[in-house]
């Protein structure tokens, strides 16, 4: 099996991207178009349907890669401090866009995006994009590798009902806070990230168990192809990208942004 391990982490990324972006070009601009009475095609609505599942299905391959390189980059990152405020940044600069793209009801399609937020100020407190699911994920995962660092007992028997104890209360108030905040994900998220983390020695099994757990949730079964991918990742992390491995984090605000001016252009 190891002569098929030939995805790295920068690929991952890339097509983790790509998803992603194919699944908010479809419900940053194809799902309002339609719902706002502005599409004039001859599609009928059954085949616009069919077409915007399989879209969203598409996108549903990027969350567990992303989920699964957070894990990764945990384990060999030389400062969790420096990764988890790099998280909350990106988070920060992306919940406006994020906002306006998804979960705008009014001014949906004004170009000036001060006026749009003025006119969904609410949307700021209703929910968070997807970094800050994946801050809390790190901040779990971070806290119950500390406490289990902190707890050697001599005695098997003794530590694992002990770890799985700090674990579960860990990850309890870390999927509570996830849902207080209303994160993309939320609960599930934090869940997915800790399965990747605690079952990091075995490989073939947290993907079958994060698969089958994110499954649970809506069209994510769809994520399948995913899990594949990860599958087939060598454990290595690509070419040395320095300070450019920071175009990635930038990569969410950004194309967000860019496919909410592209749908005020043509629709506004």
């Amino acid at each position: 099996m190891n002569r098929f391990k030939r995805i790295n982490g920068n690929t991952l990324k890339i097509i983790a991207c790509t998803s992603m972006l194919i699944d908010h070009l479809t419900a940053g601009i194809m799902l309002p178009v339609v719902r706002n009475g502005l599409y004039t095609g001859s599609l009928t609505i059954d085949q616009l349907n069919i077409i915007y599942r399989a879209l969203r299905g598409v996108g549903r391959t990027a969350f567990p890669i992303f989920c699964f390189l957070l894990i990764e980059g945990f384990t060999h990152t030389r400062s969790k401090l420096r990764y988890a405020l790099s998280l909350l940044l990106f988070g920060i600069i992306s919940e406006a866009p994020f906002d306006l793209l998804f979960f705008a009801r009014e001014d949906v399609f004004n170009i000036n995006i001060l006026d749009a937020l003025r006119a969904n100020n609410y949307l700021l407190r209703d929910q968070c994009n997807v970094y800050f699911t994946l801050l809390i994920g790190l901040l779990v995962v971070w806290a119950i590798d500390t406490a289990l660092d902190k707890i050697r007992f001599k005695k098997a028997e003794i530590m694992i009902p002990i770890s799985w104890i700090i674990a579960i209360a860990i990850t309890g108030l870390g999927c509570l806070i996830a849902y207080k905040i209303n994160s993309d994900y939320d609960i599930y998220g934090v869940t997915l990230i800790v399965i990747f983390y605690y079952l990091k020695k075995h490989e073939y099994i947290r993907l079958l168990i994060g698969f089958f757990f994110i499954s649970q949730l809506g069209t994510e079964y769809f994520s399948f192809p995913g899990f594949i991918l990860m599958a087939l990742y060598n454990h290595k992390r690509g070419r040395n990208l320095g300070a450019l491995k920071y175009l990635f984090y930038l990569f969410y605000p950004v194309h967000l942004l860019a496919i909410y001016i592209c749908r005020c252009l043509i629709y506004g």
